[in-house]
C-alpha cells in the first residue's frame, strides 16, 4: 500500500489537477491533501474511490505497479 499515494500523485500531475481541487472536492483542506500526497495519511476505500472519481480513473490504477504503462495506454485511447 505504500506506493498508493505516489500513484495518486502521478495521476494527479499527469491530469493537471491541483492538490487544492482534490482537497476541496473531498471536503478537506489543502493541508490534508498535502499529508495524503506525502503518505502521512492512509486513505480509506471511500476516499480512494472519491479521488479516483475526481481524477476520472478506475481506483485500481492506484494499486498498479506499472502505472506509467497503464496511464499511457489509457491516455492514448482518449486521444
Amino acid at each position: 500500500m505504500s506506493t498508493v499515494y505516489l500513484n495518486i500523485e502521478e495521476v494527479r500531475k499527469r491530469k493537471g489537477v491541483t492538490k487544492s481541487h482534490i482537497a476541496r472536492s473531498c471536503g478537506h483542506t489543502p493541508q490534508w491533501y498535502s499529508k495524503v500526497s506525502k503518505g502521512e495519511i492512509v486513505l480509506d476505500v471511500n476516499k480512494l474511490e472519491l479521488i479516483a472519481s475526481i481524477l476520472e480513473v478506475n481506483v485500481t490504477v492506484f494499486f498498479d505497479n506499472k502505472l506509467s504503462e497503464t496511464l499511457n495506454f489509457g491516455l492514448k485511447q482518449l486521444a
